[in-house]
């Protein structure tokens, strides 16, 4: 149950922080005065979208909280920024939106004009149903089951797509796998065979050089190295006139010995020189198959290496694609099997408890100033000849929730046949049938607080007495919060909250706090005369209040 909420810098809200009690609370006061705009916060404390309207003009953020009596405590807290985003906390600890939502859905339920849709929209009579079923486990497990069978159709579909194009792409990666391998190019042969073609390709002039080099450096008359022989001669002879001169004749001793090397290595180089143009050819040609290659796949022969084990990889669970299609077909029958027991199980559990639940709601409904009112549920399926899942052997269609089709029938009048909810109710007809299907719901409802806002629109009489009276029973069980403009209701509560609001300096702002039984009284003679309260509006007030105490 709520134990307090603390609202700041909301809509027209400065700061506001007041304590929820149990039982029924009402909420009254002025039009316009911020009792939805109470509500509103609330709701988003407890999950509800924001929008960034919602900060008070002038605000970085609007801050909103709620502190719940669950697990020793825990205060629910989200911050609204201008810009719209929006920042969850549960005991100061941040937590993303989806978990916090999960957190806080058992906490309050929320009933205004605009959640009464929901029981307006067919689709969710299912959600209603199972409810008063209490079987929302059973259907988290079949909606498990439905997803994981959509999953494994869809696996279905791929594998039964690659295994169609499977001989052709095994075609081409034995291919490309053959024209590879044909090649079997080596890391770095790429770089040794460019080395070798540029030196094949020019042989001519390496060989004529060379030989030129060498007439140059020993073999001509004129040489280099008889030169330096001539030298180191006169060299000689001048040193038996000066020895400081042997140093030289050293010196150029051994550049005439660095010559002959260098001649007779070149001589040898000339000597080993293949000039077989087949060669050259032959090079030419591995040289273009690599570089066809290299283009091919990837730029590189490291890349043209790694296709290699991509591409046996991927023939590898080419070849194992029928027996992936055979496990999935297996898989698909379990799950087909295990939804179809859950989808007979949860369909008899909703078949059984019809009777009961239509009985029990016309009984509330009856209570509510709806005598002869009838409430059916139909329970139907919608035949599909391709569907695997079977109702009395006949294929049917079949969702997350099972293949029952559910919608609420209702007449209002005695002697009409029901007809389609979503059709024919009243806007005054939908609030007692929503609050007669939470007067069922409450024994089974795992939320601790009700919250209605607006939920007297359309009634008044004696209408207004018994939801007033239907009210106050499910707040001996629930906490209850109520936004009301009819006394019937507000005599009936426990608390009573006033809101109003107080203008100064072009300022609004929003005040709430709980009236003391006299002002009860005159809250509750508003309600009856409006804001000039006569002697009569108070005398009928201080009876209501007198009949709701007992």
């Amino acid at each position: 149950m709520i134990k307090r909420i603390f609202i700041k810098d909301f809509a027209i809200i400065n700061e506001l922080e007041l304590p929820i009690k149990n039982g029924l609370t009402v909420i009254t006061g002025e039009t316009g005065a911020g009792k939805s705009i109470v509500l509103k916060a609330l709701e988003i404390a407890l999950g509800n979208k924001a929008e960034k309207t919602d900060v008070k003009s002038g605000k970085n953020q609007a801050v909103v909280e709620a502190e719940i009596d669950l697990d020793g405590g825990l205060i629910y807290r989200r911050l609204v920024s201008k810009a719209g985003r929006m920042r969850s906390f549960i005991n100061d600890e941040p937590i993303s939106e989806p978990r916090f939502r999960e957190c806080v859905e058992i906490v309050a339920d929320f009933h205004g004009q605009h959640e009464q849709q929901f029981i307006m929209n067919s689709n969710t009579h299912i959600d209603f149903l199972d409810r008063f079923c209490s079987i929302d486990n059973k259907v988290l497990e079949i909606e498990s089951v439905y997803n994981n069978l959509i999953k494994i159709d869809q696996q279905l579909l791929k594998l039964k797509e690659l295994s169609d194009n499977a001989s052709t792409r095994k075609e081409l990666l034995e291919f490309q796998l053959q024209e590879i391998n044909i090649v079997d190019p080596q890391i770095n042969e790429d770089i040794d065979l460019s080395q070798k073609f540029k030196r094949l390709n020019h042989i001519d002039e390496l060989i004529s050089t060379v030989r030129n080099l060498n007439q140059s450096l020993t073999e001509h008359e004129h040489s280099i190295y008889r030169q330096l022989s001539s030298s180191i001669t006169d060299l000689e002879k001048l040193s038996f006139y000066d020895k400081s001169i042997k140093p030289f004749i050293e010196s150029i001793e051994q550049a005439a010995v660095s010559i002959q090397d260098a001649s007779s290595g070149l001589l040898q180089y000339a000597e080993t020189i293949d000039d077989d143009p087949s060669l050259l050819k032959e090079i030419e040609e591995r040289l273009h198959s690599i570089e066809s290659l290299k283009r091919k796949y990837g730029g590189s022969i490291e890349s043209v290496r790694s296709f290699i084990e991509e591409a046996k990889d991927e023939l590898e669970q080419l070849t194992k694609l029928d027996v992936q299609i055979s496990q999935n077909k297996e898989e698909r029958k379990l799950l087909i099997m295990q939804y179809q027991r859950l989808a007979d199980e949860i369909h008899e559990v909703r078949s059984k408890s019809i009777k009961t639940i239509e009985d029990e709601v016309q009984s509330a409904l009856t209570e509510l100033n709806m005598p002869g009112a009838l409430f059916d549920i139909s329970v139907s399926t919608k035949l599909d000849e391709d569907s695997l899942i079977l109702f009395e052997n006949n294929g049917v269609h079949f969702g997350p929730k099972g293949y029952d089709q559910v919608e609420f029938f209702f007449s209002a009048n005695p002697g009409e046949n029901p007809k389609p909810l979503i059709k024919i109710a009243s806007g005054g007809e939908v609030s007692r049938i929503m609050l007669a299907i939470k007067s069922v719901l409450k024994k089974s409802d795992p939320v601790g607080t009700l919250v209605f806002d607006e939920i007297d629109t359309g009634i008044s009489g004696q209408a207004a007495e018994k939801v007033s009276e239907a009210l106050s029973s499910l707040s001996k069980e629930k906490q209850v919060i109520c936004i009301t403009h009819l006394p019937q209701i507000a005599s009936k509560a426990d608390h009573h909250l006033y809101v109003s609001k107080n203008i100064s300096n072009d300022q609004t702002e929003v005040l709430a706090r709980y009236l003391s039984e006299k002002e009860k009284v005159q809250a509750i003679a508003e309600l009856f005369s409006g804001d000039i309260v006569s002697s009569e509006s108070i005398s009928s007030a201080k009876q209501f209040r007198t009949e709701a105490r007992g």
